[in-house]
């Protein structure tokens, strides 16, 4: 969420200095190697509390909370958010303080505390919306409706969602554009409107396909695949999930690829189902994780 800013050793001493701190955290947070991001995070709060750098141990505390969501450790993420929130706001620095409070709603919104994420994320919203920040608001009418989403809200979360992709299209965030638009067509799926649901994800696959995101396309294609199921379109389901469980297994994901493989077997009961993949975007050749 904040911005990521370029380190380097303090001229003079050989202690690296509290920004590249942040950036050898970031590195291993992109990792997944969580327990080491919070120990360099750590290691950059204390440098910057040495100095005085207010900027910097906000930063570094909006990343410990990042990675103490990641550990599901939520009492100790909003700790530090609403810390990092503070200091924004006595600096005067706006965006950081909306960038600490969309990460407080999304600690709210992991527990399920759907008021308390709404208010945070509504607020966040607001400064973004004041400061012309698009990406900030895109990101926040999507975590907005989400909410109305899981509320059964159905209407008002696609108007959110609707407003979130208007802003991705235009600003070009291919990422959040995919990222919404699987959303949307969840909301749809869930109201049994297969065919606005079917488009939804075709459009979001096309989008992870260009951007490269196997995980995503693999999410959607999953999603095809439950699609087509719920319709009793079996031997469309079983290609697509057969697809998904590949990409799930090749980037070490066994659960989702275990909830594959079990509507495989449940449709290979259905009949005579062949697993040759349809032709979806990105089909060919799925990098390992490590490329």
């Amino acid at each position: 969420p904040s911005v990521r800013p370029s380190g380097r050793k303090t001229p003079g001493t050989s202690v690296p200095s509290a920004k590249l701190l942040l950036q050898m955290g970031f590195i291993r947070t992109d990792q997944a190697r969580f327990r080491e991001a919070n120990t360099l995070f750590e290691q950059a709060l204390s440098t910057a509390t040495s100095t005085g750098d207010q900027a910097s141990i906000a930063a570094a505390l909006i990343e410990l909370g990042v990675v103490c969501q990641h550990m599901a450790k939520y009492a100790e993420a909003e700790e530090h958010l609403t810390r990092a929130q503070d200091i924004f706001t006595g600096i005067g620095d706006e965006l950081g303080q909306a960038d600490a409070l969309q990460m407080i709603g999304r600690t709210y919104y992991s527990q399920s505390k759907f008021a308390e994420a709404e208010r945070s994320y509504t607020e966040a919203r607001n400064i973004f919306a004041r400061h012309g920040h698009a990406q900030g608001q895109a990101m926040t009418l999507r975590a907005l409706g989400n909410i109305l989403y899981q509320r059964s809200q159905y209407s008002k979360a696609e108007e959110f969602y609707n407003e979130a992709i208007d802003i991705c299209a235009r600003i070009g965030n291919d990422m959040g554009h995919a990222d919404t638009l699987l959303r949307l067509g969840q909301l749809f799926s869930t109201q049994s409107q297969y065919a606005k649901a079917e488009k939804s994800f075709q459009k979001a696959l096309e989008k992870y396909s260009r951007i490269g995101h196997n995980l995503g396309r693999a999410d959607v294609i999953s999603e095809l695949a439950e699609v087509y199921r719920m319709q009793g379109l079996s031997t469309k389901a079983a290609p697509l999930y057969a697809q998904a469980r590949e990409i799930y297994v090749q980037f070490g994901d066994p659960e989702r690829a275990a909830t594959c493989s079990h509507w495989l077997d449940v449709l290979s009961k259905e009949g005579d189902l062949s697993i040759t993949s349809p032709s979806v975007p990105g089909n060919d050749d799925v990098p390992s994780p490590t490329d």
